[in-house]
């Protein structure tokens, strides 16, 4: 009987060892959860402010031939080294939401930390793709530098056609990096063709009306302004 009451201790004994511990100490403190990153919202009109390496995006062809024109948005998340974290298309045209979002992929923002803590900065985005007749007088910007003041202007898929007095011309579009009603920057009292400097990022990107090739025997000599 002794011996059975002697075993039965022991078992009590050994199941409250194997309790105790399996039991985690009272002293240990609870696990912290990671710290969460502050996510700052931002303009878009905002970014002028911050020292920025700006891409605007191009007017695809294919729109412009089926003159396709629209707002598109993006929803986009920077960290605070500038990096992009999330780029999400949020509505628009396939064409124009493509060349938006490659625009976007090379962008960089120093934004700088806040209180010494890693931030990232949320920015709700718009553009506004447009297709409008050139102006008059137009000025056609070179690669080169140069620049090509037309009275008229009209943009083929295979070369841009564009009038000088009576004389029509025409010209490679591989050699022409814009068209608008700016020859240059100029500060007031203005002359034709000077325009104010902007301020900052454009996000309307605009594209006079794209008109399918068609063969001819103008000159190709270009009239620099």
């Amino acid at each position: 009987m002794l011996s059975q009451l002697l075993l039965a201790q022991v078992i009590f004994h050994s199941l409250q060892f194997t309790l105790f511990a399996q039991t985690p100490s009272q002293d240990t403190p609870p696990a912290t959860p990671a710290s969460k990153v502050l996510r700052i919202p931002e303009k878009q009109e905002h970014l002028c402010c911050y020292d920025m390496h700006f891409v605007k995006p191009l007017y695809p062809k294919e729109a412009r031939l089926a003159h396709i024109e629209g707002v598109v948005k993006l929803h986009l998340v920077f960290a605070d080294d500038g990096s992009i974290v999330e780029l999400q298309p949020v509505s628009g045209d396939l064409l124009l939401v493509d060349s938006a979002m490659k625009a976007v992929q090379q962008w960089r923002v120093s934004f700088g930390r806040v209180a010494g803590k890693p931030v990232e900065h949320e920015i709700a985005l718009s553009f506004t793709f447009s297709i409008e007749d050139p102006p008059k007088p137009a000025y056609l910007h070179l690669g080169n530098g140069q620049v090509i003041r037309a009275d008229t202007v009209r943009e083929f898929t295979d070369r841009i056609e564009y009038t000088v007095g009576r004389r029509t011309h025409d010209i490679s579009p591989d050699t022409v990096t814009n068209i608008n009603a700016c020859a240059r920057v100029g500060h007031f009292p203005l002359r034709e063709g000077e325009c104010v400097p902007g301020g900052g990022p454009s996000f309307d990107v605009r594209a006079i009306p794209l008109l399918p090739g068609v063969k001819n025997s103008h000159s190709r000599s270009p009239t620099l302004y």
